[in-house]
């Protein structure tokens, strides 16, 4: 029997020398040209090795295009081929592999995201690229796993299977950056006594530190706030301040605010380039001198002219345009030019105004025409002016540093301009009831804060704190 098959043996070899083609078959047929090895049957198959997972896996030297049976891969086993420097497993549903989705990251921990496969029925993920230990997480397309260190890279695997066999192995790749970037100093607002310091909100910052001195271990932490009010400051000094953000692997590096307080007296002049359209009725340039330590609300500053108008009035009774400025419906933002003829924009006039609420912050012409920190007064505020300074008529309003003209009003009827140079009526951010406002209302004979209709135009002065 041995003599038989060496003689076979040796045939095959001679045959293959003779013609470098095979054919194994049972009607002499010749091997087919493309092929150099053509087994034909018509009631047996070709059998390839069969070994586990592991046997496979250890293999020596395995090279691209080796093919074997993986009996346990799988559900029943799978034809296992070695490309590209690992084992593919080819099962007859042919399940495709995962891909990759956007990782979560944060301070200590990572939620590896990955795509659902069609036809799968479940994922393995694994820290190691060994199917066979992999945990099973089911048909849950995430994986959060703790205790990672900060800088560090991190490689894990996934795959996707069902009842018919497991998909090819996808690698997840990640790293959680260190300390997070410096925070960027943004536009702080002073006073007279006190700084709202702002800076920009920084990715990966889980907080925030705030000092007077460049010390972290002592400094305040205010949570994820990008603002911090300090008072109690001095008038006309420069202030200096640091900020860093942190995270669960360590801090920035600190970064440097600096803001002076406004002069002892005074709040500086402003230069606004108004631009017509949806709040300014028509396009100017306009510097507003401003005042500070009016008696009932020393700490705020008071721009001294009407919002739009060119300059500051030159008496109480002017009753001219460019001193009475621009007016205001309650509650909106688009201001009216009125110079004694025509009133600009001359859209359609709104009569009636009904609704429960003060004048919001996103249609106050003080925010919109001069920046972030103005806006229009109180009602308080006004009352608190009007008692301090004991205004009974026209003069104490024109007298004080806010230099109150009676600058008129359009009426809420139909919009048409009245009783400039005889009375001036200048809004509140407060509402009295679903159709009016409280107003400044002042007059020859009178000064004092009433409710008028919110339909009314009315001028406006601007403050900030």
């Amino acid at each position: 029997m041995k003599k038989l098959s060496f003689l076979i043996s040796m045939m095959l070899v001679f045959y293959c020398s003779l013609f470098a083609q095979v054919g194994i078959n049972n009607d002499n047929s010749e091997p087919d040209n493309s092929a150099m090895l053509d087994v034909k049957s018509t009631s047996k198959g070709v059998l390839l090795p069969r070994m586990t997972r592991a046997q496979r896996d250890v293999m020596d030297g395995p090279v691209n295009g080796l093919m074997v049976f993986c009996s346990d891969c799988g559900t029943d086993g799978s034809l296992s081929i070695f490309t590209h420097g690992g084992w593919k497993t080819f099962a007859p549903c042919n399940i495709p592999a995962p891909v990759a989705g956007s990782h979560m990251a944060s301070p200590g921990q990572i939620t590896w995201n990955w795509n659902a496969v069609s036809w799968a029925t479940g994922y393995k993920w694994s820290a190691t690229p060994d199917y066979a230990t992999a945990t099973d997480v089911g048909s849950s397309l995430s994986k959060t796993e703790a205790g990672i260190i900060c800088n560090t890279p991190y490689a894990r695997y996934i795959w996707a299977y069902s009842g018919c066999g497991e998909s090819g192995m996808t690698t997840l790749t990640q790293t959680i950056a260190a300390a997070p970037a410096t925070p960027i100093a943004g536009t702080h607002l002073p006073t007279q006594v006190s700084v709202v310091w702002n800076w920009n909100r920084v990715p990966d910052a889980t907080g925030y530190k705030w000092s007077a001195t460049n010390v972290f271990s002592t400094a305040t932490d205010i949570g994820l706030a990008t603002s911090k009010t300090e008072t109690g400051l001095t008038c006309g000094t420069t202030n200096i301040r640091y900020i860093w953000a942190y995270n669960g692997c360590e801090s920035s590096g600190f970064g440097t605010l600096s803001q002076a307080t406004w002069a002892c007296g005074t709040c500086g002049a402003i230069t606004i380039n108004h631009l017509a359209g949806s709040v300014a009725p028509v396009s100017k340039t306009v510097t507003y001198g401003t005042v500070t330590n009016i008696p009932g609300e020393t700490s705020k500053c008071w721009i001294t002219s009407n919002l739009g108008s060119d300059h500051q009035a030159t008496a109480v009774d002017d009753a001219t345009e460019a001193s009475a400025g621009w007016y205001w419906q309650f509650n909106r933002k688009q201001g009216f030019k009125h110079d004694g003829t025509t009133r600009t924009p001359a859209t359609a006039w709104i009569s009636s105004v009904s609704e429960n609420f003060d004048w919001i912050p996103a249609s106050d012409p003080c925010v919109l025409e001069l920046g972030n920190g103005w806006r229009l007064p109180t009602y308080a505020e006004w009352y608190n002016i009007i008692n301090a300074g004991n205004w009974t008529n026209w003069n104490g309003p024109w007298n004080s540093g806010l230099k109150i003209h009676v600058a008129g009003y359009l009426h809420g009827s139909v919009g048409s301009l009245g009783v400039r140079g005889s009375s001036g009526y200048y809004w509140s951010s407060s509402q009295g009831s679903t159709t009016d406002g409280w107003s400044l209302g002042i007059d020859s004979g009178g000064s004092d804060m009433t409710n008028y209709g919110r339909a009314d135009g009315f001028t406006l002065r601007c403050v900030r704190d």
